[in-house]
């Protein structure tokens, strides 16, 4: 064959290829259309405060699929159709995201995502410290929003990337402290070594004095990074002792509990106290003898704790009261006054620091009475210096304050019942006694309402104290030693005690004189109530039977979890509601020492039963908690109270304002 021209050869060429692109298929436009790529959950963690949103952001998502999300509990967290999640309520819940093809119907689970929802309202700060968790690094900062408040400047912001250690000393016998390596974030970081177990009762690690950096009555946020080489609970205390002087340190927050080698964020609120003192300092502990580790230091000025709580519960029962020490009084100056308008000392008022290096003479105290059926030719002078300064601080600080105790068994010295006011000898008659009550309780009650604001402060009174319950151990009351000596056993107690019936006539006595008889409130207070109410009642009627001398009943509440139950607590409310007294809950506080998790439900249970009865016409005019939290309840071991440490309220405390509303609205 011949040789095809170039213009013929030209021709098929072209053509030969017009066909191959009609014929082949059609090139990709790039390489990620190779192959589909799976949608993927962008996070399975997230964090939102209450009353506000996050949306659940999904990779590669693709109009081939339809999303749907379901919230595992809706009374946390909700979840619209489209994966915005809102703040419910503080807790943790869990949202699932499934995802549809719209071809087929085909559906699967697409994943998990973990919920944490925290509570930030207005002034009310949760200072919890998270549960330990390795530490990741910190997300690029968000820029600065021009209209927002500015954040307060850091009067403590310590890395340690200078090398300086010099503000700290140690805590502890034989603990040393030096600079480390293996910081949080570089290779600088604080280090205790020689930790000892004798020293852990107050502290054994290091030491930051604070006076150096902030003022006397301020909040302050505390953040740090920790770590142990063994697993470990840290602790920061605080403690304010002056020159040559010692204050028992108190817990800083919460524990926090540390695993071996991973640094975990501490985060609290601190409260310095109205005075603070050169030897202010603050101190990290941990629970092994592991070497220590802290690094990151900031402390800056905070907000604290708004006053929901108060003006809701004062609102309802006029009352809202802690009990304190006065020197915790004198410390938590801003956690008491933010949460409560009463106050009820946990000993200053007892006799046993009334009668507390008490004078004893021949000669009538200045300003003192002696009644007319005071026979003893001695006579003591009471020692006034707490009280005194309670009311002064209780003005000072807007509490008003419950007296607890004139009259009780316990904690009252034995040379109060013997003749000559000495231990050693025996007991006195009981019409001496009768004399000596009566100038007990006139002399206290006169200094009280004519020191200044003593009118102002004491609206309350516990006359008698825990008489249902006064045989400690076996041992038979004092004051049954005295008014029944031919009393053998408890079972042979008299439910009609002369010498409650005189205190209470007293103690009418002087409110009358001074004008108080219809603005303060005479007590009896005793535990257990629900199990005793038929006795009270039978008491009370008996010291009011010639005229009505005894207001009503404190109702101590140191309850638990198993017992007893809301209703039964409330059918003796409805006895004593029946019987016309006035009723304050006088010691509240729940333990579950088995950590059952039910003690946020029964407190809703029990508050809402307080204010169902207030609402219903129950002369309900006080709750008093016993304690400002776990960390210093006298039953720490329970964890007892609507605060875990300072600053840190458990869901508890916002269930209980929540109820209170819901039932008195």
């Amino acid at each position: 064959m011949r040789t095809m021209t170039r213009k013929l050869f030209s021709k098929i060429l072209c053509a030969a290829i017009i066909l191959s692109l009609v014929s082949a298929p059609a090139i990709p436009s790039g390489r990620a259309e190779l192959k589909a790529k799976t949608p993927t959950l962008k996070k399975k963690n997230i964090t939102v405060n209450v009353g506000k949103k996050k949306t659940i952001s999904i990779k590669n998502k693709s109009s081939k699929y339809k999303f749907s999300f379901l919230s595992k509990n809706k009374k946390i967290a909700s979840v619209t159709a489209k994966g915005v999640v809102k703040g419910i309520k503080s807790g943790k819940t869990t949202v699932v995201v499934k995802q549809t093809e719209k071809k087929t119907k085909k559906k699967k689970t697409l994943g998990k995502v973990k919920v944490t929802v925290k509570k930030i309202d207005g002034k009310l700060i949760i200072a919890q410290s998270p549960t330990p968790a390795p530490v990741q690094t910190s997300p690029s900062p968000v820029p600065p929003n021009p209209t927002a408040t500015p954040e307060p400047t850091p009067c403590v912001d310590i890395d340690f990337k200078n090398g300086d250690i010099s503000m700290f000393t140690t805590e502890g016998e034989g603990v040393k402290i030096e600079l480390s390596g293996d910081g949080y974030d570089d290779n600088a970081c604080l280090k205790a070594t020689g930790r000892g177990t004798g020293n852990n009762w107050f502290g054994c690690g290091m030491a930051l004095n604070l006076s150096n950096y902030i003022q006397p009555g301020k909040l302050y946020s505390i953040v740090c990074y920790v770590k142990c080489d063994k697993d470990a609970t840290i602790t920061v205390r605080s403690r304010n002792s002056g020159s040559g002087g010692f204050s028992f340190p108190s817990q800083v927050g919460n524990t926090l509990d540390v695993k071996a080698g991973i640094w975990t964020e501490f985060n609290s609120v601190y409260a310095s106290p109205d005075v603070v003192n050169k030897g202010l300092k603050i101190y990290w502990d941990a629970s092994s003898t592991a070497d220590l580790y802290i690094d990151s230091i900031v402390i800056k000025e905070t907000k604290g704790i708004d006053s929901t709580f108060k003006d809701t519960f004062s609102e309802i029962f006029g009352n809202i009261g802690t009990c304190n020490t006065y020197t915790q009084m004198r410390e938590n100056k801003q956690f008491t006054t933010s949460l409560y308008n009463s106050v009820t000392m946990e000993n200053e008022m007892k006799p046993q620091y009334i009668l507390n290096n008490a004078k004893v003479s021949y000669d009538v105290p200045d300003g003192y009475v002696v009644p007319e059926s005071y026979k003893d030719n001695l006579y003591l002078e009471f020692n006034f210096n707490d009280i005194d300064n309670v009311i002064k601080t209780a003005y000072e600080y807007g509490l008003r304050v419950r007296f607890h105790v004139l009259v009780w068994h316990s904690q009252t010295q034995s040379f109060f019942f013997r003749q000559g006011y000495n231990e050693e000898r025996a007991y006195v008659t009981s019409s001496v006694m009768d004399g000596r009550l009566e100038y007990y309780i006139t002399n206290i009650m006169k200094h009280i309402y004519e020191t200044e604001h003593g009118k102002d402060v004491v609206y309350a009174w516990d006359v008698v104290n825990e008489y249902f319950h006064n045989y400690d151990k076996g041992n038979k009351s004092k004051w049954n030693e005295v008014y029944y000596p031919s009393e053998k056993s408890e079972s042979d107690r008299t439910k009609k005690p002369v010498y409650a019936k005189t205190a209470f006539t007293v103690a009418h006595k002087v409110l009358e004189q001074y004008g108080l008889q219809d603005s303060v409130s005479l007590f009896y207070n005793d535990y257990n109530t629900y199990e005793v109410a038929d006795d009270i009642i039978e008491m009370i009627n008996y010291i009011n039977e010639d005229g009505k001398v005894c207001d009503g009943v404190g109702m101590q509440s140191h309850l638990d979890v198993k017992y007893p139950t809301p209703d039964k607590i409330a059918s003796t409310i409805d006895k004593f509601t029946k019987e016309g007294y006035e009723i304050q809950i006088t010691e509240l506080d729940v333990t579950d020492y088995d950590n059952s998790g039910k003690q946020e439900s029964y407190y809703a249970d029990l508050i809402k039963m307080f204010v169902t009865k207030k609402k219903a016409g129950a002369d309900i005019t006080g709750i008093t908690f016993w304690g400002l939290c776990d960390s210093n309840s006298w039953r720490w071991d329970g964890k007892p109270l609507l605060f875990s440490a300072l600053f840190c309220p458990k869901e508890a405390f916002y269930k209980v304002i929540e109820v209170a509303k819901s039932v008195w609205e």
